[in-house]
């Protein structure tokens, strides 16, 4: 067990469900099942991509619908399962972008989780580290976690 702390620094689900250059969102490409990738495209849509099968699709970017709560979340825009999910200890645990993985390792790793009180928008409870299911916050389950977390990084280092 790591002795380090983690800081809330404002991560917001909105936020880390939204696809930069640098992160892409890592999906299930519809038409191979290879890994694809969502990206922007301009600044009003988004481009879902698969280099294996040369799938592409295009979708304005303002549209977006999620369903974080499922067994099987997809990405906001397409509506495609999400690249990096494993079950864990009975749960299905996921994440959009190695910047969301990364995030769920600072925050199961860390010994003292400290959390900020109100967010800049001043919802107290809106921040990523707020809404983490319950068996991601429980101690018990810090190796499974981390375990799990570490599979979903290789995979997302898997060639295209």
């Amino acid at each position: 067990m790591n002795d380090n702390r983690f800081q809330e620094g404002g991560e917001h689900r909105f936020t880390l469900s939204k696809p930069t250059l640098d992160d892409p969102v890592i999906i299930v490409c519809p038409q191979c099942a290879g890994k694809a990738t969502v990206v922007p495209d301009g600044e009003k849509q988004v481009k879902a991509t698969c280099f294996a099968c040369g799938f592409n699709a295009t979708k304005p970017s303002r549209e977006r619908s999620f369903h974080w709560y499922d067994e099987n979340p997809t990405d906001s825009y397409f509506g495609y399962d999400l690249w990096l999910r494993t079950d864990c200890i009975g749960h299905s645990l996921w994440a959009f972008n190695l910047k969301h993985l990364n995030f769920l390792e600072s925050y199961v790793s860390a010994a003292l989780r400290v959390r900020t009180k109100i967010s800049d928008w001043g919802w107290q409870y809106s921040s990523l580290a707020s809404r983490l299911p319950k068996w991601i916050k429980a101690g018990k389950n810090r190796d499974a976690l981390l375990k799990a977390i570490n599979e979903l990084k290789a995979k997302a280092q898997q060639a295209c």
